[in-house]
């Protein structure tokens, strides 16, 4: 085991530099769409734990992007509190909102459906609380002028600081998320997302598993919303609290392939950057029309991979490789039938 977490972890450092080195040689323009594309691939993996592995559709995680980004950004600004305290304190402050939210649902045994409603209405509450707090900016948002790095004499551009930070966000999510499918937490969430009555009978926690993963998006989102700012720059209430962005999130989890490990790796990779192409190519000519192209996209892709891009890849892939080892014990068969 602790051989293949390092050579999990050596292949994964080359990865991670392969790409660094790649996003870093491509225009500007290009460049931020790849960074903004890795900050949301860790989004979607954070959501996955919760959404995917566990099976509750959560949509208040908006409340914990929102707190991560608006945050460390207000702290920074108004009590001159080091960035990394403030990511601290927002991801603190997230994972007890989870665990609260976790223990109101969970713990009354209120239900999917409940759940969704649920969440629902804290993302949205947040938002209001958001707008009408002076402190986190209000409605007017927060501008935080990011210098770049001297280390060592290097210069390190805050368009190189985004890139390092959306990288290692993206990395540390599907780490976590790599570890807990391959933990207890994460057979108990599966079992529980199976048939919860069933688990529970074999002794499965209910609310302390579900807590826990959802303590744990919690967290991982609220770091995401803190990269996603510092990205930014401008911190906008009205995008990073609001319900918009998870579900834009939840539809490339679905996409790509609920509850799998890459599923939301591939949702993103394909999905976010031909949005992008889209509106760069076709919001002039028409307004609204990316958006009526991408929808159509959306819909045919969930209408003929109903398990997402990867769950259909990987279905054809088992039939065909089915296929192949058949093939030589029919021609060997023959033979002998005759």
């Amino acid at each position: 085991m602790r051989s293949e977490n390092a050579t999990v972890g050596i292949v994964g450092g080359f990865v991670a530099v392969a790409i660094a080195f790649v996003v870093a040689a491509l225009p500007d323009y290009y460049g931020g769409v790849a960074t903004k594309m890795l900050i949301y691939i860790g989004l979607a993996v954070a959501w996955n734990i919760v959404g995917g592995i566990g099976g509750q559709l959560s949509l208040g995680h908006s409340v914990f992007i929102g707190l991560g980004a608006l945050l460390p950004a207000a702290m920074l600004l108004k009590l001159s509190v080091p960035l990394w305290i403030g990511i601290m304190c927002a991801a603190a402050v997230s994972s007890v909102i989870g665990a609260a939210i976790s223990w109101i649902t969970f713990r009354f045994r209120l239900g999917h459906l409940y759940f969704a409603l649920v969440t629902l209405a804290i993302g949205e509450l947040g938002r209001v609380i958001v707008i009408g707090t002076e402190f986190l900016g209000g409605a007017s948002g927060l501008l935080v002028q990011y210098q770049p790095w001297s280390v060592g004499g290097i210069r390190i551009s805050v368009a190189m600081q985004n890139l390092l930070f959306a990288l290692g966000f993206a990395a540390i999510a599907v780490l976590t998320t790599r570890a807990i499918l391959r933990s207890k937490l994460g057979f108990y969430l599966r079992a529980l997302k199976g048939n919860e009555s069933a688990a529970q009978a074999i002794g499965i926690n209910l609310l302390r598993s579900k807590t826990t993963a959802m303590m744990v998006s919690a967290v991982l989102s609220s770091i995401g919303g803190s990269v996603l700012a510092h990205y930014d720059g401008f911190v906008d209430p009205e995008v990073v609290a609001s319900p918009i962005l998870i579900i834009s999130i939840v539809l490339f989890t679905v996409v790509g392939g609920i509850g799998t490990l890459w599923g939301p790796v591939v949702g993103v990779a394909l999905l976010f950057p031909f949005g992008e192409i889209l509106r760069g190519s076709l919001a002039n000519s028409l307004p609204g029309l990316h958006l009526v192209v991408f929808g159509v996209t959306l819909v045919a892709v969930i209408r003929l991979m109903p398990t997402g891009i990867l769950g259909s890849v990987v279905a054809k892939y088992r039939v065909w490789s089915i296929r192949i080892r058949q093939r030589p014990a029919q021609t060997v068969m023959d033979p002998t039938s005759k």
